[in-house]
Order: structure tokens, then C-alpha cells, then sequence
């Protein structure tokens, strides 16, 4: 069984590799902002992965290049979207900062603004509050996404998590449907997500 403090080290030195994007998407449930744990399913049908960290990876694609377990992986599925600013505003609610570029409950209107990528810095480790003899890890949360007219904006949240013990590997299916996607590293198109119409506000 793998100890907290050595998936806090591992995981430590895999997302402190400079300039990684993490993929993110607008639920179509929620109107929420989430990172893409595995594949992007679009409204189409097909799978969209991401494995190029420079540009936008997934965390199950980024996780299995970087050898990390299964445990590691949720762990940063958990930091690269969830957090929150010094006001107590939530991370995955950041769209609501731009009521002209995104639709009630957050979905993108269909003429351009989107979310991009997550990225963290300032990773730091320190004893958790909660669990006896853990550490938790610290950082800076950044959510980038544009706007309707181009005009590109950040937000920056303090986020944390503390591993668990454990080291499930990530299993093929995972491995398969994460790095051989019917579409690697492309946009999806509009027909495959869920937009809102600025004029009506259908979806």
C-alpha cells in the first residue's frame, strides 16, 4: 500500500513539470466548469482526448504518461478545477463572472466564448488540518477562457487536496479510451456541444 507521503511526493513532482494545460469543458447538466478526466463525449457520439500537456490534456492521459495511479489521478482531477478566491467564490462557477458571454447556468453562447485550460503554480505541501500525520498539497488554481470577442481572461483560485494510501494502476480500458480517442487533440465541433442561442436563449 502506498503511503500518503509518497503519493503526495509523486504527484508533487508530475504536475510541477512547467507550462501544463489541463483540458477543460462546460457540463451540459450543470452549466459548470470540469476538467476532462478520461475523453470529451460529444453530443455526436464521439470521443474527443487530449494528451498534449503545451496544449490541453486530460487528466486520465496525463496521468498514465506520467505513471501515476489511480488515486493520483483523482487527486488531480480535484486540483485542476476545484477551488476557491479569497471571497469565497467557487472555481467551477467562474463563468458567472461573464453574464454577456455565457448563458444562464454558464453555457457558452453559441457565437465564441468557452472555457480552455486549467494550469496550477505556487504547488507547496503541508501538514493536514484534518487527517493525523498527512500532508495535503497547495496551489494556485488558474481557469483560462475567452470571451465572446476574443478577449482572453483568468481567474485564480487557492485549491488543495490530501492523497489517500493506495496505488491502483489506471486499468486498459481507461488507458485505451483516454490515449486512442476517435479524435485526439482537436476541437470539438459545435454540433457537439450544448449552446445557448443569444437572442432566444434556447438551448
Amino acid at each position: 500500500m502506498t503511503s500518503n507521503a509518497q503519493n503526495v511526493k509523486t504527484l508533487v513532482k508530475a504536475i510541477k513539470q512547467p507550462n501544463v494545460r489541463y483540458k477543460l469543458y462546460i457540463d451540459g447538466g450543470e452549466g459548470l466548469v470540469d476538467s476532462v478526466q478520461t475523453v470529451y463525449e460529444g453530443l455526436n457520439g464521439k470521443t474527443y482526448g487530449y494528451d498534449d500537456p503545451n496544449k490541453g490534456t486530460s487528466i486520465d492521459a496525463f496521468a498514465i504518461k506520467n505513471g501515476l495511479s489511480a488515486q493520483q489521478a483523482e487527486e488531480l482531477s480535484i486540483l485542476s478545477v476545484w477551488g476557491e478566491d479569497k471571497d469565497g467564490n467557487a472555481s467551477y462557477k467562474v463563468t458567472s463572472l461573464y453574464p454577456d458571454d455565457f448563458g444562464r447556468g454558464g453555457y457558452p453562447y453559441r457565437n465564441g466564448s468557452d472555457v480552455d485550460y486549467s494550469t496550477l503554480s505556487n504547488i507547496k505541501t503541508i501538514p493536514s488540518e484534518d487527517k493525523k500525520n498527512y500532508t495535503k498539497i497547495t496551489a494556485d488554481l488558474t481557469i483560462h477562457l475567452h470571451l465572446i470577442d476574443g478577449t482572453k481572461v483568468s481567474h485564480t483560485y487557492q485549491t488543495e487536496v490530501t492523497p489517500v494510501e493506495g496505488n491502483t494502476k489506471i486499468d486498459d480500458a481507461t488507458k485505451k479510451k483516454a490515449l486512442h480517442a476517435d479524435f485526439m487533440n482537436q476541437p470539438w465541433p459545435e454540433n457537439s456541444i450544448l449552446y445557448k442561442d443569444k437572442p432566444t436563449g434556447k438551448s
